[in-house]
C-alpha cells in the first residue's frame, strides 16, 4: 500500500434549517495507487430551540444550562454522519446538545491517540477547527459509544490524555452508554468491520471484491488468534496488549454510571462477552444498567425497539444530570 498525501480539513460555515451545525471538509483528488481515508471530524448538533449557525455556537448563559450534560457520540465502523441522525434527534428533541464523531477506519489493534486528538477540543472547551466549544466548559459529558469502533475512540482519547499529560480531562465523562459493545470480535466480524470502514486501494478495486478482502482478512485474523490463544491462556496479563476488549477492561477507568444496550441476536458481537464485561464493572462498584433487546441486530436496537431505546437513553441521561446538579 502506498502512502497518500492528505489535505488538512477546511472550515466552512453553514446555516441550515436542520438542527446540526456541520463543518465540511475538502475532498482530496485521489491518485491511482492510493486510497482516500478522510480525517475524523467533529460535528455540533443543537436542539431546535437554539440558533444553529456556526457563529452562534458560543451561547450566552441565558440560552443554556451550563450544568446540562452534552452527549458525545462516537460512531460504529463505516458509519456515515447521516446514519446517526436518528440518535442525535433523541437528545436534541429533549434540549440536549450533541457532539458527534465517526472514526473513519476500524482496526483490531489497540489504537493510538489520533482519534483522541480530534475529540479533545470538546474536553478542552476551546475554539478549534471543528467549532467553538467554549460554551461546553462546565457541561458534564456523557459518551454514547457504538460498537467496538466507539470503544476504540474512547481508548484513543485515553491515550491522548496520557500523551499530553492531561488525565484530569477524563473526569469530565460522567456517564457512558455502550450500544452493541464491548465484546471480543472473532475473525470474520473484525474483518467485516475493517473492510466496510476502509476504502480499497484504487488500483485494485476493479479486481478485488469486498467479499474477497473480507475472506483474506478473516483467514489472517483466524490464524493470528490460533497462534495467540495458547500464549494468552498461559499468560493472561498479555491479553490487554493485543485485545481492545481486555484493554478497556484493565486500562480504562470508566465512569460510575454505565448503560449497556445489546442483543443476543447480534451476529457481530457476542452477548456473553458484553455480560461478562458488565459483571466485571459491577465488581468494581459501578452503577450498571443493562438492557438485552433479545431480537435486534447490531447497532439496530433503535430501529427494532424505538420507544424502549429512546426511554432507556433519556432516563439514563436524566439520572446523570440529576446527580451532578
Amino acid at each position: 500500500m502506498f502512502a497518500s498525501r492528505r489535505l488538512l480539513p477546511k472550515i466552512a460555515k453553514s446555516t441550515s434549517s436542520t438542527s446540526s451545525a456541520v463543518i465540511s471538509t475538502c475532498i482530496q483528488k485521489r491518485n491511482y495507487f492510493t486510497r482516500h481515508v478522510p480525517e475524523p471530524k467533529m460535528m455540533i448538533h443543537l436542539s431546535k430551540s437554539q440558533d444553529v449557525t456556526v457563529d452562534s455556537i458560543v451561547l450566552s448563559d441565558s440560552h443554556h444550562d451550563e450544568k446540562k450534560p452534552v452527549i458525545l457520540m462516537v460512531g460504529w465502523a463505516g458509519a456515515n454522519p447521516k446514519h446517526i441522525d436518528k440518535y442525535i434527534k433523541v437528545y436534541n428533541d429533549e434540549g440536549y446538545r450533541v457532539v458527534s464523531l465517526c472514526p473513519p477506519c476500524y482496526h483490531y489493534s489497540i489504537p493510538n491517540s489520533r482519534v483522541g486528538f480530534y475529540m479533545s477540543p470538546l474536553f478542552r472547551a476551546i475554539d478549534a477547527k471543528p467549532g467553538d466549544f467554549r460554551s461546553f466548559a462546565k457541561c458534564p459529558i456523557i459518551v454514547h459509544s457504538f460498537s467496538m469502533n466507539g470503544v476504540r475512540g474512547l481508548i484513543s482519547f485515553w491515550k491522548w490524555t496520557e500523551a499530553e499529560e492531561k488525565p484530569q480531562l477524563r473526569e469530565r465523562i460522567k456517564g457512558i452508554i455502550f450500544d452493541s459493545a464491548p465484546s471480543r470480535p472473532y475473525g470474520k466480524q473484525d474483518a467485516t468491520a475493517m473492510v466496510i470502514s476502509t476504502p480499497p486501494i484504487d488500483a485494485f478495486e476493479r479486481w478485488i471484491s469486498e467479499q474477497t478482502r473480507i475472506s483474506v482478512l478473516t483467514w489472517f485474523l483466524n490464524l493470528r488468534a490460533y497462534l495467540q490463544i495458547p500464549l494468552l491462556t498461559m499468560v493472561p496479563f498479555l491479553r490487554s496488549f493485543v485485545s481492545i476488549y481486555y484493554y478497556l477492561q484493565t486500562h480504562i477507568a470508566l465512569p460510575r454510571d454505565q448503560l449497556y444496550l445489546y442483543s443476543k441476536a447480534d451476529t457481530m458481537i457476542k452477548a456473553k462477552h458484553v455480560e461478562k464485561f458488565i459483571e466485571k464493572q459491577k465488581e468494581k462498584g459501578n452503577s450498571v444498567t443493562a438492557i438485552d433487546f433479545v431480537d435486534s441486530e447490531h447497532v439496530a436496537h433503535i430501529r427494532t425497539h424505538p420507544k424502549d431505546y429512546r426511554t432507556a437513553c433519556l432516563n439514563f441521561v436524566r439520572h446523570v444530570e440529576a446527580s451532578y446538579k
